[in-house]
């Protein structure tokens, strides 16, 4: 089957669930905008500022571009985990470093690669994108695994596909120009959200390298044992489940 063929069917394999993902996104502007109508007519003080739709064009682009992410990742279950190259974010004090590897040091910090800080003896449970869940699992598990947040592209940008300010998940952070950008991002995110100390903190390189390997393009889990995938999760956010990798 040639290259072309191959693209054709991912493409038509991918457009019922971007079909339903787009149906989705206008159910829930519908949701907020009547609820925002709602609280107009009752003069609640709470519909003061600008009320924000997530079925834009640059919110149909960031869904096709993740759909595409997964449909060409490199990473299987079972198989050699991607060595992405990243770059040192901070290490947490009693972290973990697993991995005794020469780092390359960058006017952006350390660079490094996913693989460092796996060992033999413990799983590595590698997470990208959402972090709250996440904490709570690293609080958990850290006596049995090691834990490692790969911090990527940002889904939601203020000055992009950016969520409603309302949200408890909104996330003020504009779209990163370069790789200093993207490692401040990350620190603002672990101002934002509180993370264990057990756990390390990476931030994908500009070339967006681990993010495309691991197809994650919103959030993904996995677990890495002896260099191998040992458990690859589904792509969020609504397949993204924590609750299989406590299993």
């Amino acid at each position: 089957m040639g290259i072309l063929s191959i693209d054709l069917l991912i493409t038509l394999q991918i457009l019922p669930v971007f079909f339903s993902n787009c149906l989705f996104l206008a159910l829930y502007d519908s949701v907020i905008l009547l609820k925002h109508v709602v609280l107009l007519l009752s003069r609640s003080k709470s519909t003061r500022g600008e009320w924000r739709r997530m079925l834009t064009s640059e919110g149909l682009r960031c869904v096709w571009k993740s759909f595409l992410l997964d449909a060409y990742k490199q990473v299987k279950l079972g198989e050699d985990a991607p060595n992405s190259s990243v770059v040192r974010v901070s290490s947490p004090e009693g972290g973990h470093s697993g991995g005794n590897r020469v780092q390359e040091k960058t006017a952006e910090g350390v660079q490094c690669h996913l693989l460092d800080f796996a060992s033999a003896e413990r799983p590595l449970v590698v997470n990208f994108g959402s972090l709250p869940a996440f904490s709570k699992l690293v609080e958990e598990f850290s006596s049995v695994a090691d834990f490692l947040l790969v911090y990527i592209d940002e889904a939601h940008p203020s000055d992009g596909w950016a969520i409603p300010g309302g949200s408890s998940l909104s996330f003020e952070v504009k779209k990163h120009r370069n790789q200093e950008e993207r490692c401040a991002a990350a620190h603002q995110l672990l101002e934002r959200f509180s993370l264990p100390p057990q756990c390390q903190v990476v931030a994908d390189r500009m070339d967006n390298n681990a993010n495309v390997a691991y197809g994650v393009a919103f959030e993904r889990v996995c677990i890495v044992q002896r260099q191998k995938i040992a458990y690859l999760g589904g792509k969020g956010p609504f397949c993204y489940n924590l609750q299989e990798v406590r299993h």
